[in-house]
């Protein structure tokens, strides 16, 4: 099986706090300059999975919202 290399998926992850048993924090999508907040480590995870395919919104949403991308400022 052969894979494709992808040059589309840099992601900073900021990990704020580490309660319940995971993971709470901040990850930048650097290549798009969009951040989002997450409340588990598999949130994050199907944020950047969602990223990589294409699955994102672009409808407004409020700084605080959590699993959402958003612009960076």
């Amino acid at each position: 099986m052969k894979y494709k290399k992808r040059d589309d998926g840099s992601f900073v992850i900021n990990i704020k706090y580490r309660q319940h048993a995971s993971w709470q924090g901040t990850i930048l999508w650097a290549d798009q300059k969009k951040t989002a907040n997450f409340r588990s480590a598999l949130e994050m995870l199907q944020l950047i999975s969602g990223a990589l395919d294409g699955d994102i919104s672009d409808e407004a949403v409020s700084p605080e919202e959590e699993g959402v991308w958003m612009d960076k400022a």
